[in-house]
């Protein structure tokens, strides 16, 4: 009896069609969600990749750097200009390894050619 007056007078329509209207709300929400996750998911992986790639520039900066103090240090040449050359590239090296931004690699990477070609300059300066 109650169900049919419910159904006479709507209030069953009423509530069927509110829980209706609420599971509809509830599947765009998490639809919503879903896509917010995603694109939350995509951007971590994109910052990971482009951490990975810094520090893979950052790894062959130090090895150039390392090198190149390698070489200067095993010149036979030893002059006032190439130990202070080495001296600036050993504050480089620290420097180096404080870098954390795309920009900081950027500038080590710039001062390590610098230096490279001052390191080359003074090489064939001494072999003249």
């Amino acid at each position: 009896m109650t169900k049919l007056s419910c159904t006479t007078s709507g209030g069953y329509r009423q509530k069927v069609d509110a829980q209706e209207r609420q599971v509809l709300q509830s599947q765009r929400d998490n639809k919503i969600a879903q896509q917010d996750l995603a694109d939350t998911q995509n951007r971590e992986q994109a910052s990971s990749q482009k951490l990975a790639d810094e520090q893979a520039r950052l790894t062959a900066a130090q090895s150039d750097l390392a090198q190149t103090i390698k070489k200067l240090q095993s010149s036979k040449v030893n002059n006032k200009q190439r130990q202070q050359e080495i001296k600036q590239l050993q504050e480089l090296q620290r420097q180096s390894q404080q870098a954390n931004s795309a920009s900081e690699i950027a500038a080590i990477e710039k001062k390590i050619a610098e230096a490279q070609k001052r390191v080359a300059a003074l090489e064939q300066a001494n072999t003249l």
